[in-house]
């Protein structure tokens, strides 16, 4: 026989460029062998995740053996309570991206469309290509997604616009009033998946009200992550907020136990570490501003950034600058792979560990 079973993938996947993680500390060190290596590629919290959560893990151990709870019940009236929804407008995921693929897998195939910003959250392409889906980009302006000329760019095939806010990798943001306007001009039967995964680091005073956007449109499906603020990168715990009717749907298809019990019980205790959530709110927005303005003393050109991250070019290749910043054990990212080869990703660290990264970036300049 001729043919092979990878004869018969699906459509796209065979073209697929796979989402890359940010390099580890274990491999820089196997590689380069630095005497320090400071992370500062994958946006993760620098101070860890929540105390409370970490208190839940040690406590855990015995019940490993036991299946989690398949509906999350109590995590739901956590969140439900956090939110101001009912806990059937909630669905839990294994982190946020889950829910993101739930929702492709629900509405996308080879006969639809996806809508997203060039220069978007990497794995918006990623799940809509594996569905066979095409794909849509609409132009920044100024870095920031042009939502009010999405409308223009919608087909009659069109069946999910994914908005990231802020964005990744560019850490621009899209006021209130900027997604109101939008929503009234986007049809009924278009899905808009808003992804808040960096939605606690915003400090705009016009940022979204998410309880109006969902009191007002049923095709609305909002989705954020414990793996930033609370520190829970690891445990992969995340939840979607929309209509109960697309939650239904969405339950449906999502896997049996998929948010495992640890991640559970951490993400329960997390939502209550108040002290912890604004410790890192108040590090991440003073650093922030201290490492833009060390970056453009530098002769850096940064874009202004409402996440916990910051994307930067400057006069040399970006590639090859992430290199020699691996060798120095400074670990950053480079975001080539969303069509911005000049430019590279720095996560806001501890004041120590941005020193450490401008230190030894003006060294190599």
């Amino acid at each position: 026989m001729s043919d092979s079973v990878l004869s018969f993938i699906n459509d796209g996947i065979a073209e697929l460029h796979p989402y890359e993680p940010g390099r580890s500390i274990d491999e820089v060190i196997a590689k380069y062998n630095p005497a320090k290596v400071v992370k500062l590629a994958s946006n993760e919290n620098p101070l860890g995740p929540s105390p409370k959560a970490k208190e839940v893990l040690t406590l855990s151990v015995d019940a490993l053996h036991l299946y989690p709870d398949g509906d999350a019940k109590e995590l739901k009236e956590k969140i439900a309570k956090l939110e101001a929804v009912s806990t059937k407008q909630i669905v839990i995921g294994n982190g946020s991206n889950e829910i993101l693929e739930l929702a492709a897998r629900a509405f996308l195939n080879n006969n639809s469309s996806a809508l997203m910003s060039k220069h978007a959250f990497a794995v918006y392409k990623i799940i809509a290509q594996v569905c066979g889906s095409k794909i849509i980009e609409v132009p920044m302006i100024d870095w920031r997604h042009d939502l009010e000329n999405f409308k223009n760019y919608i087909t009659g095939d069109t069946r999910i616009v994914f908005i990231a806010n802020p964005n990744n990798p560019t850490g621009t943001y899209n006021s209130h009033k900027d997604f109101k306007d939008m929503m009234q001009n986007i049809p009924p039967s278009v899905l808009v998946v808003l992804d808040l995964a960096y939605y606690e680091y915003v400090e705009a005073e016009d940022y979204i009200k998410i309880n109006e956007l969902l009191d007002e449109f049923d095709n609305i499906l909002i989705t954020k992550t414990f793996s930033k603020i609370q520190g829970l990168a690891s445990l992969r715990i995340g939840y979607g907020i929309a209509s109960t009717e697309l939650c239904n749907i969405l339950n449906k298809i999502r896997q049996p136990f998929n948010a495992n019990f640890l991640a559970q019980t951490a993400a329960i205790k997390a939502i209550d570490d108040h002290e912890h959530i604004e410790k890192s709110k108040k590090l991440n927005t003073s650093e922030r501003s201290r490492l833009q303005k060390s970056l453009e003393s530098l002769g850096m050109e940064c874009i202004e950034s409402q996440g916990n991250f910051i994307s930067f070019k400057g006069s040399f290749n970006a590639e090859e600058m992430f290199v020699s910043l691996m060798k120095e054990g400074v670990i950053v990212r480079p975001i080539g792979l969303y069509d911005m080869p000049d430019f590279l990703r720095v996560t806001i660290g501890k004041p120590e560990e941005n020193d450490y990264f401008i230190n030894h970036l003006s060294k190599l300049l």
